[in-house]
């Protein structure tokens, strides 16, 4: 059967640098710290394999797309990407890891459709060789067709699902539990549900009725419970009209505080404003006034050069008539320059010429630095007076909120005592609502569960439960020998416990056993399977019973080892797996160790780029 990898994972945006992450066909691991972004890599894959929506964080601020890479079982590379706002998935018969210049091969809606082969489940599901598949749906053996969302929950688990003590496979919203029962029937057995025929029953009906009374007064009383101590509604009424009225003079109060302050800020943003145009226009001038001095330098040093040439001019005889100093030539020999008076030659012309010129330009640049340097004392003097009277808006506005603050909090408090009323009126209203649904629902769901229980094969259940102790047994599981999948309770039992018993560290292990476990069981018997595992989380919270609580926060070694061992070796997929805790040994050469630091001047700071403050500091010294 074919299979899908992914090959990378990219963020693209016009203004931000490119967050990208690959992935090895056969193991990739990310670890490093908490809020580093691998968490979020998985809810990424997740959104682009449908999801209705991204996880909304700070890093992703800046990017626009999300790029999905995956390799086809014909061999093809492709890249899905999505808006990160959602919307259809657009398909690029090529590996693109930068933001797409060329409109898409296809598109594709992000929404199963039975109807329309133009939706990204349709699309993986005829990959792998699943699509227009059929699944039980209820008691009455109508059918549903399978959406590739239904394989993500079996081979794509987050952090919260990893540790929940909902059964593996399963949401936890008894509506689906048939279906998740039926599409895992599916994988196990290789066959769907296609040649049922829908038997509707009017006993069935009045039985299924009377279950579903039976939940909602459940509900009820749930409800009734939780209001025993609670005063009655139009007692809740009057208080609430009460709180209304308060909380109107209270807000009337801080409006008008807030008001005041508002005018203060505006004062203060524009003194600020006028500040930094000063500063900026002082630091100007100190560089002017620099260059100025600069080029004063130049000119006397000019002026100090032409005096030196004057006077060894004189010295040597170069400026007065007579036999020619240069050449030797007499008198009536030399062409004289006619327009020269006196004995003073042309050359000496040239050097007083110059010198009145150089003086000239010295005398202006004075003038000019001495206005300059007028201005720049203003402007000092300007800014002194601009710091002050920032400093007194300052200390104005934290006088306001002072007085702003115990407002504010009387307010919170009010707002919290009127949320609290709504809140039990809330309740009151969901009481008579299922007082008036008791008549006329029913429940399904037990008889569904039970329908689609029978359908599960003993030998395939007996054949899943052997590979999960399997794979328990070289992870150093205690006890793994025993681990078992029942078909009736619908989880793991382990310790003569189901999975739900156990705690969150135990609940991830098993959790990751039961889907690596069920990859390669599909694996081995050339059965369907998307071909992937991602798994966030397996190993950080668990400890084993000889350990105590406070003996270590980090899984034991010898686990962690026989995880990272097992599926380098004897796992044929591909799996990716994300950690707080590092690998304890040097992974092999087929995987991918890659290490978030949430250091930025250490390694990767995570898979979104650290963005360093580059605002430049105020250089102006007073």
């Amino acid at each position: 059967m074919g299979r899908l990898t992914l090959s990378h994972l990219t963020f693209t945006g016009t203004n931000a640098a490119p967050a990208s992450v690959d992935f090895s066909p056969h193991v990739t691991v990310v670890h490093g710290p908490s809020d580093t972004g691998k968490s979020f890599i998985v809810d990424a894959i997740d959104f682009v394999l449908g999801a209705k929506e991204l996880k909304e964080i700070p890093e992703r601020e800046g990017y626009s797309r999300v790029l999905l890479g995956l390799e086809l079982p014909t061999g093809e590379h492709i890249t899905l990407a999505r808006a990160v706002g959602g919307g259809g998935i657009s398909l690029y018969r090529a590996d693109i890891r930068v933001e797409p210049s060329t409109p898409p091969d296809e598109t594709l809606a992000a929404k199963h459709s039975a109807a329309s082969t133009k939706n990204v489940s349709r699309f993986l599901l005829d990959q792998v060789g699943l699509d227009e598949k059929q699944v039980r749906k209820n008691a009455r053996n109508e059918t549903h067709m399978l959406s590739f969302r239904d394989l993500t929950r079996l081979c794509l688990i987050g952090e919260t699902e990893m540790q929940a003590e909902e059964a593996p496979g399963l949401s936890g919203n008894p509506v689906n539990k048939t279906k998740e029962v039926s599409v895992l029937k599916l994988l196990l057995a290789g066959e769907d549900d296609s040649a049922l025929t829908a038997v509707p029953s009017a006993q069935d009906q009045k039985r299924l009725r009377g279950a579903r009374q039976e939940v909602v007064e459940r509900m009820l009383s749930q409800l009734e419970s939780q209001l025993q101590d609670i005063a009655e509604p139009t007692e809740l009424e009057t208080q609430l009209g009460k709180l209304n009225r308060t909380i109107d003079q209270h807000s009337t109060t801080i409006g008008r505080l807030a008001e005041q302050r508002g005018q203060l800020l505006r004062e203060h943003n524009e003194l600020q404003s006028r500040d930094y145009a000063q500063r900026s226009e002082y630091s100007d001038a100190a560089a002017l006034r620099q260059r100025f001095t600069l080029l004063q330098k130049q000119y006397e040093s000019d002026l100090a050069r032409l005096e030196m040439i004057a006077e060894a001019g004189n010295l040597l005889g170069y400026f007065r008539s007579g036999t020619c100093v240069f050449c030797g030539a007499e008198p009536a020999n030399q062409h004289l320059n006619r327009d020269c008076e006196g004995d003073t030659t042309s050359f000496g012309v040239s050097v007083d010429s110059e010198t009145r010129k150089t003086q000239g330009l010295l005398d202006d640049l004075r003038v000019t630095m001495e206005s300059l340097d007028a201005r720049t004392e203003v402007l000092r003097k300007s800014i002194a007076t601009s710091h002050q009277d920032v400093s007194a808006l300052q200390k104005s506005i934290e006088k306001l909120d002072a007085k702003m603050n115990p407002e504010k909090g009387n307010f919170r408090d009010l707002l919290a005592k009127r949320s609290e009323i709504e809140k039990h009126l809330g309740l009151y209203a969901q009481v008579k609502t299922f007082e008036d649904m008791i008549r006329r629902i029913a429940d399904e769901t037990e008889a569904e569960v039970a329908t689609a229980v029978a359908g599960l094969s003993l030998t395939a259940v007996r054949e899943f439960s052997a590979e999960i102790s399997k794979r328990l047994t070289e992870w150093d599981y205690p006890s793994a020998e025993s681990v078992r999948y029942d078909r009736n309770e619908l989880d793991i039992i382990a310790g003569d416990q189901r999975r739900s018993a156990h705690g969150k560290g135990v609940r991830a292990v098993l959790h990751a056993a039961f889907t690596l476990a069920l990859a390669q069981y599909c694996f081995d018997r050339d059965l369907p399977h998307p071909g992937f595992v991602v798994l966030d989380s397996p190993l950080v919270t668990y400890r084993p019973p000889d350990q105590p609580a406070e003996a270590s926060d980090e899984p034991p070694e010898g686990v962690v080892r026989a995880f990272y061992r097992d599926i380098q070796d004897n796992f044929d997929g591909q799996v990716i797996v994300m950690e707080n805790t590092d690998p304890l040994d040097p992974l092999g050469p087929d995987a991918l160790d890659i290490r978030f630091t949430k250091r930025i001047d250490v390694g990767r700071y995570g898979f979104m780029p650290a963005v360093a403050d580059d605002r430049p500091a105020d250089t102006l010294a007073l």
